[in-house]
């Protein structure tokens, strides 16, 4: 929700637009600060500074105070108030609640808000307001509402957001999902008094992401907002509606975003906000007339001192710049960004950005630490950099490589990266290349998929089975689908020859996709109809067996390993879940590849860093190349990795590859070679699923030779495993860092793989499956069932056999 809802923190760039009453000042948000700009020369003046990063400016119809939420470590979300006359700054709240979305009343005498006060759930209120301070305690407009069972993605409990005020002060408009099934909620006309939401109209139903912001117009008849009409458009754009309902009239036409838009005091301009050129930029929309206007902040007057940060990156020993990540921590606590920079959280909350080799900004006086990194296979580095008032201080940073996998024929790519999902950023194939390179992978392999009922990227896909053709001979580009049913479990399909695979989910209720016909089974056999490969993404997230619960985000998985339907088990972050349906996979001689891949969605301002999870290759001489990379991720020539690397082998067998012995089994020679850029504490040989020697690494963690003498006795796999303890990740994006390799496997004469166990836990998850399925209220036939239920069986046959039944 944060992504969507919460202003961005950091930004360098212009973030909620509110006009001053004489309309000749923008308030915006900017550089963790709140700044007027003018729309006529694009000068910026810094009016507010703190600790806190400040965002959602809203001026007092006398223009003599502004309110903004101020964002204390992103842990809590405060009100404050600028005099604009003395320059002072009043705290309105402090306490651990989260406050946003003020704004005045027309006569400037009550203040509107959110907070999550007392429960945690998003409430409106309203306050009397006088001389610079509350007059009087907060009425609840609403209240918490329970809607009955867990939403998808939004839960129980009801939200009720974005206040706007109707001229007359009496009434307001705010959107709600109250008693709605899908999304973020309708836009409601509610008067504004204590539970008005129980006399709430609703003027506008449609599926939304938390983005209208409704501003009524000083008449009061109409209101401008942010839409992309349910699944109508791609891309968010300004309409405008009647107050008491009606039909919207649309008065943007983009193919990227249009956010947070603000009537002018007089009605005849809107201020809003573009991502056309991928981070945000002001712009003004003529209300008659349609001229659009940029207002470039052509001058940034900051209220403290400050200096320039000048900074060239460069791998040692080479002299051209190199892309990077970088975390910077300024004089005064905050991340600051070079204005073409997205400013990110990382899913560990870590604030970077990435960067193609040079850059430099404005840093506030004093001492900055920044650590810069590149992927795995570089050792990070941190530098100091002291900071002078209006000086310019360069940096000339020289990454130091740990090795290069490259050049022994491993590939690395993420097998779950998102370029839009709803996010502030209008990203691109490029953007997502250049981020890519600053995380040193070889190949992007970005997903097309569903945000609720739009379909995110689909323009990007390209018909034929092939890389893109944005690729470039030293990094490649595969633009495939996730298919996203909330029931069995999201899955990946990359190089469908001919066409994306619709629907994109099954099982979404209160729309006539919400039976579980068809299955994963079914839409991964018509991908690989196509050509593609599968596999199951973000199944498992934490250490218990799924099967003690119901089966984790990877409900389908058992059974179509069984089938042969999924070639792959996705990490998207570091867990041991996902061993227990992995190894009972592998002890029935299932060769399902695991891989990693973290779902990173880069639109967005807090998410989960592209390639923070990933997947080696070994291609070997077949180097770099779309199809000779997915053939060897087939056949398990594979580790997963969150930053530790391995090498494993057993003679001249690889991961993926099988060793040959005589009945009765022999003496086999095990080879691993682990190297880390942080410390790890342990490296394990793993065998049919059972933990046959644990290594110590030594006083520093971060490597192991491994050589080891095995007695195989019969069928099975082998596979190395590492592990470091949680306060040793950073600057790695995940809880604790892990790898694993696939498995080697040992054939043993003419002797299956059997594991009695593992049979009987396959048949256990398929049991449970069909439990779970049959609770589910939407299914459209006793055919379907028929249809679905044949294939469990199916997968049962394959477990059963197994045990020898």
């Amino acid at each position: 929700m944060h992504n969507f809802y919460f202003p961005p923190a950091p930004s360098s760039t212009p973030w909620a637009p509110d006009w001053s009453p004489d309309g000749e000042w923008i308030a915006v948000a900017m550089h963790g600060s709140i700044w007027k700009v003018d729309p006529q020369t694009g000068v910026a003046y810094e009016l507010t500074y703190s600790e806190a990063y400040h965002s959602s400016p809203d001026w007092s119809p006398d223009g003599r105070y502004i309110i903004f939420t101020a964002d204390y470590e992103h842990q809590r979300i405060q009100l404050e108030l600028l005099d604009t006359e003395s320059g002072e700054i009043t705290r309105l709240t402090d306490d651990t609640a989260v406050y946003t979305d003020p704004v005045f009343s027309p006569d400037g005498s009550r203040i509107a808000y959110v907070s999550t006060n007392p429960n945690g759930y998003f409430n409106l209120y309203i306050r009397d307001f006088a001389d610079g301070d509350w007059a009087g305690d907060p009425v609840a407009v609403s209240a918490d509402n329970d809607y009955g069972r867990n939403r998808l993605y939004f839960g129980n409990w009801d939200m009720h957001i974005t206040p706007s005020w109707f001229p007359n002060g009496e009434e307001l408009l705010v959107v709600s999902n109250r008693n709605v099934p899908l999304g973020s909620g309708n836009v409601l006309r509610v008067p504004a008094i204590e539970n008005g939401i129980t006399q709430a109209t609703t003027v506008l139903a449609e599926q939304t992401l938390y983005r209208h912001r409704p501003d009524v117009s000083i008449d009061g008849k109409r209101f401008i907002y942010t839409s992309t009409r349910g699944s109508a458009d791609q891309y968010n754009n300004l309409y405008v509606q009647p107050t008491t309902g009606g039909e919207p009239y649309k008065m943007t036409f983009y193919t990227h975003d249009a956010f947070h838009p603000r009537w002018s005091p007089d009605g005849e301009w809107v201020a809003f906000i573009s991502n056309e050129p991928g981070v945000s930029q002001l712009k003004l929309l003529e209300t008659y007339g349609g001229k659009l206007e940029s207002v470039d902040i052509t001058e940034h007057h900051y209220k403290r001192p400050m200096g320039v940060l000048k900074v060239r990156v460069t791998e040692s020993g080479h002299p051209e710049p190199i892309h990077h990540r970088v975390h910077l921590t300024a004089s005064d606590g905050k991340l600051y960004t070079p204005l073409s920079a997205y400013a990110r959280a990382s899913g560990r909350g870590d604030l970077i950005f990435h960067n193609p080799g040079e850059f430099s900004l404005q840093l506030p006086v004093g001492e900055a630490e920044l650590t810069f990194v590149k992927g795995f296979e570089f050792f990070p580095q941190t530098i100091s950099a002291d900071i002078e008032e209006g000086e310019v201080t360069e940096l000339q940073v020289s990454l130091k490589r740990l090795t290069d996998m490259g050049a022994k024929g491993w590939y690395n790519a993420s097998t779950h990266v998102h370029a839009n999902y709803a996010g502030n950023l209008h990203n691109t194939l490029e953007n997502l290349m250049m981020m890519s390179r600053a995380e040193d992978q070889d190949l992007v392999l970005e997903q097309v998929a569903n945000k609720d009922n739009r379909i995110l990227d689909y323009h990007y896909f390209e018909a034929g089975g092939n890389a893109h053709s944005v690729s470039e001979p030293d990094q490649i580009v595969v633009v495939g689908q996730e298919y996203r049913p909330p029931f069995y479990g999201h899955i990946f399909m990359f190089g469908l020859s001919e066409h994306l695979i619709s629907p994109f989910v099954t099982g979404y209720e209160g729309t006539a996709i919400e039976s579980l016909y068809p299955s994963n089974t079914d839409m991964m056999m018509k991908a690989k109809a196509q050509g593609a490969v599968t596999g199951y993404v973000h199944p498992y997230n934490d250490d218990n067996d799924p099967l003690l619960g119901n089966l984790g985000g990877g409900k389908g998985f058992m059974v179509d390993a069984a089938l042969g339907a999924t070639d792959a088990l996705e990490w998207s972050d570091a867990n041991r879940a996902g061993f227990f349906p992995l190894y009972a996979a592998w002890n029935n001689g299932l060769r399902v590849t695991a891989t990693g891949g973290e779902d990173s969605i880069s639109s967005l301002h807090r998410s989960k860093l592209l390639g923070s999870v990933r997947t080696y290759v070994y291609t070997g001489s077949q180097g770099l190349g779309m199809h000779a990379w997915f053939d060897a991720m087939k056949r398990g020539r594979a580790f997963v990795s969150s930053g530790p690397l391995l090498e494993f082998s057993a003679g001249e067998a690889l991961p993926g590859d099988t060793v040959s012995l005589p009945a009765g089994g022999g003496d086999v020679s095990l080879k691993g070679w682990l190297r880390s850029v942080t410390e790890l504490e342990n490296l394990m040989l793993i065998c049919n699923g059972q933990e046959v020697e644990r290594f110590s690494l030594g006083r520093n963690g971060m490597s192991y030779d491994l050589d080891y003498r095995l007695e195989v006795e019969r069928s099975g796999w082998c596979h190395l495993r590492t592990e470091g303890a949680p306060e040793h990740r950073f600057p790695l994006d995940v809880a604790y860092t892990q790898a694993f390799t696939n498995p080697i496997w040992f054939q043993v004469g003419d002797e299956p793989i059997r594991n009695p166990e593992s049979a009987s836990y396959g048949l256990r998850w398929i049991d449970r499956l069909q439990e779970l399925a049959e609770a589910w209220p939407d299914w459209r036939s006793e055919a379907e069932k028929d249809h679905v239920y044949g294939q469990f069986d199916a997968a049962r046959e394959v477990y059963r056999a197994n045990l020898g039944q």
